[in-house]
């Protein structure tokens, strides 16, 4: 589709305002109504959104640390997660083991770009997260690109790789903490920790990121805002 690989170069990025129906029509030499459908298709995907008596706008970047954060144990009346800062302890070239690699459509053994992340709150570790990403995608992709983004992820793809996550599937399950992962959240060898994989699609449900989070327990919960 000429008008998704457009927005996926980056020619409209977040909030801009796209022309008229008629402009794109005489631009890719299609009807209307092919334009039509085009855009009702990717307001579906929640690529594009539309804003009454506006237009056709493209729909803000999903924000990785937005509908997911941390909370107190037991406070159920907070309304606003605790800020997270993000440390950047990697971003290697690795490859893709079987379950990764099938969960992002490719070959075992694909070559990866691997980014690994530390999550402090007030200074305390709370969780340690893996990103993993194809080498074919996210070719150049380095420390100092995340660290100029500021560590938004997301944006990131989209700006530079022309990569736009439009949902996210998660599941989690309790798992004990291994030897390095106690290192680095400063648990006990084997303690009670709470582990949530994630795989980010773009449009037609191509899967582009898997994402792993080991969370500690015992003083911040991991929270999804549906």
């Amino acid at each position: 589709m000429a008008l998704l690989d457009a927005l996926e170069a980056g020619e409209w990025l977040q909030d801009d305002m796209l022309p008229s129906e008629f402009e794109l029509a005489d631009r890719f030499g299609v009807s209307q109504g092919t334009v039509r459908k085009a855009l009702d298709d990717l307001v579906i995907e929640q690529v594009l959104s539309r804003r009454q008596g506006k237009g056709t706008f493209v729909a803000r970047y999903p924000d990785e640390w937005q509908r997911v954060g941390f909370v107190l144990q037991g406070d159920f009346a907070v309304r606003d997660f605790e800020p997270v800062q993000l440390e950047l302890l990697s971003c290697a070239r690795a490859n893709a083991s079987e379950s990764v690699a099938a969960a992002l459509q490719l070959r075992r053994g694909a070559s990866i770009v691997q980014v690994r992340r530390l999550l402090r709150i007030r200074d305390q570790a709370v969780a340690l997260e893996d990103v993993v990403l194809s080498l074919e995608l996210f070719e150049g992709l380095d420390a100092r690109k995340i660290k100029q983004c500021g560590g938004a992820l997301y944006e990131l793809y989209h700006r530079v790789f022309g990569v736009r996550v439009v949902t996210t599937r998660e599941r989690s399950r309790a798992v004990l903490a291994d030897r390095d992962d106690a290192r680095l959240l400063d648990v006990e060898h084997a303690a009670p920790l709470l582990e949530v994989v994630r795989v980010a699609y773009a449009s037609a449900d191509k899967p582009v990121e898997w994402r792993k989070v080991i969370c500690r327990n015992d003083v911040y919960s991991y929270t999804n805002r549906l």
